[in-house]
């Protein structure tokens, strides 16, 4: 009776294991390193596809270390009294990708001054690179369904929340959709009303004072 017993919660505790390899899989590829935006501009610059690569050169993110030694940076720094602030932790985990990532979980190529970068929001995209470059590129240009666990096709608010929030010594009332309208870059070939962005629903997380906030040129 012991040993049934005991067969059966080995069973149970493979279940569970196997559940949870399942879960993170859906997520992200648990194995896969950070590769850089520049990797990822090899495939997300063709216009046809919403050249992705552009668009983020376009936004905040993409200057985000570059900032903290701007004028308003060097003054934030100065009042928290810290000499450098691309030097100093407290201000670069959150204007780079990876920052508290190892480096064997970053490639080799991979530019840590780059800003905040795809992964940051796609997580790390080393399996994506692999599993596109095997696969053959549909003739007609149709948009591939990506298998789950490739890559994070679609960022939630609690990515941003890491963050975009109060903790944060120059935050900025956050809402998810109206700082998603910033970074949009979506692709082209994927029928959306023309509205589709602004008629996203409001979050209940989000802050009742975002509307206040504007985003610099």
């Amino acid at each position: 009776m012991l040993r049934n017993d005991t067969d059966l919660n080995s069973k149970v505790l493979c279940a569970i294991l196997l559940m949870s390899v399942g879960a993170l899989s859906s997520v992200f590829a648990v194995d896969a390193t950070y590769v850089g935006t520049e990797k990822c501009k090899n495939c997300h610059s063709s216009e046809k596809k919403g050249d992705q690569y552009d668009k983020w050169t376009q936004t905040l993110h993409s200057k985000a270390f570059a900032d903290l030694i701007s004028d308003e940076g060097k003054k934030l720094a100065k009042e928290k009294n810290i000499d450098d602030p691309q030097k100093n932790a407290s201000c670069v985990k959150c204007h780079v990708t990876a920052f508290d990532a190892p480096a064997s979980a970053k490639g080799k190529k991979f530019d840590l001054t780059l800003g905040v970068q795809c992964e940051t929001c796609h997580g790390p995209g080393s399996k994506h690179v692999e599993e596109r470059l095997k696969a053959d590129e549909p003739e007609d240009d149709k948009i591939v369904e990506l298998p789950a666990g490739e890559i994070i096709g679609k960022p939630t608010s609690e990515t941003c929340r890491k963050c975009h929030n109060k903790d944060s010594p120059n935050y900025k009332p956050f809402a998810f959709n109206k700082f998603l309208r910033q970074n949009a870059h979506l692709d082209p070939r994927k029928k959306r009303p023309a509205d589709y962005l602004d008629k996203l629903p409001d979050e209940p997380t989000d802050d009742p004072d975002a509307a206040k906030t504007v985003f610099k040129k």
